[in-house]
């Protein structure tokens, strides 16, 4: 019983460990983003070339783009992140923000490139935590059903023990008079009543 006590508290704490890596992630990734869009302007700029990395099932695509920033500078960076919805051909145009502060540090202008992946880790470390939960709740309901048989067998092991008093005098004898009767055969108690 103890070890599957253990291996239930070891798999809660795993599915936890997964959630705080989500909610820590997520969270990471969310500021970064409102660190970037509170110093990003919009810009249209031209792709320029795409790095391809082939990985076991797919296929991520990095474009190199080109465009103009807000002081009439010609400048160029590659997105954020590599995307597998990023196979743009080489010279057309697309929607970017840059950061002022770095403009080499751009991204492509959708809700998915900014904001998305870090409310995606957000959000998905509620699945994480609802099932460690969920186990925890689980195994509460089998450890209180075990505990309610053990004490069941271990009233009916009392019982066993138990010795008959008769009816007039229960609830009267205390536990040293009980002791005696275990000693002698015929012995009945005294009972005294005040007056």
């Amino acid at each position: 019983m103890a070890k599957k006590s253990n291996g239930v508290r070891v798999v809660k704490i795993v599915f936890r460990f997964i959630g705080l890596a989500f909610l820590v992630g997520g969270g990471i990734l969310t500021f970064i983003t409102y660190d970037f869009m509170d110093n990003a302007l919009p810009a249209t700029g031209s792709v320029v070339s795409v790095e391809v990395n082939y990985g076991d099932d797919s296929v991520t695509y990095k474009p190199t783009i080109r465009y103009i920033d807000y002081a009439g500078r010609k400048q160029r960076g590659e997105t954020f992140m590599s995307s597998s919805s990023y196979n743009f051909n080489v010279g057309s145009k697309v929607n970017i923000l840059y950061d002022i502060r770095n403009p080499e540090d751009l991204r492509m202008d959708t809700w998915l490139a900014t904001w998305g992946f870090g409310i995606i880790l957000l959000v998905s470390s509620v699945v994480p935590f609802g099932i460690a939960s969920f186990i925890r709740r689980i195994s509460g309901r089998t450890t209180a059903s075990t505990r309610r048989t053990r004490e069941k067998r271990s009233f009916v092991e009392n019982e066993e023990e138990m010795i008959e008093i008769p009816s007039k005098i229960k609830g009267l004898v205390s536990r040293e008079s009980r002791s005696d009767h275990d000693r002698e055969k015929n012995y009945i108690p005294t009972v005294r009543r005040n007056r």
